[in-house]
């Protein structure tokens, strides 16, 4: 994770880090790991990035966005495509 912040903006390596070492936050943005469900022969990881550009966010929220967004990206629906596909279908 301190890799991936590294290169984030608005987030430091050595920021909040939580326990199981997904997320990185800071008042300012956030870093975290997508956990793609069935990522079957995939080795490379997925990693969310996300930062604001007002002055009255906490690290709490940005916890709370972060773990929200990932948790969003990981759905079956999200990973696989496959809402996207029924979608252009009936388009």
């Amino acid at each position: 994770m301190q890799r991936v912040a590294e290169d984030a903006i608005a987030v430091d390596p050595f920021d909040q880090m939580t326990k199981d070492h997904h997320y990185i936050y800071s008042n300012t943005g956030a870093v975290g790991i997508v956990d793609r469900p069935n990522q079957g022969a995939l080795k490379d990881k997925l990693f969310a990035s996300v930062r604001v550009t007002h002055d009255d966010a906490t690290e709490s929220d940005m916890h709370k966005l972060i773990t929200a967004y990932t948790e969003s990206a990981a759905s079956p629906k999200e990973c696989t495509g496959k809402g996207r596909q029924t979608a252009r279908k009936g388009a």
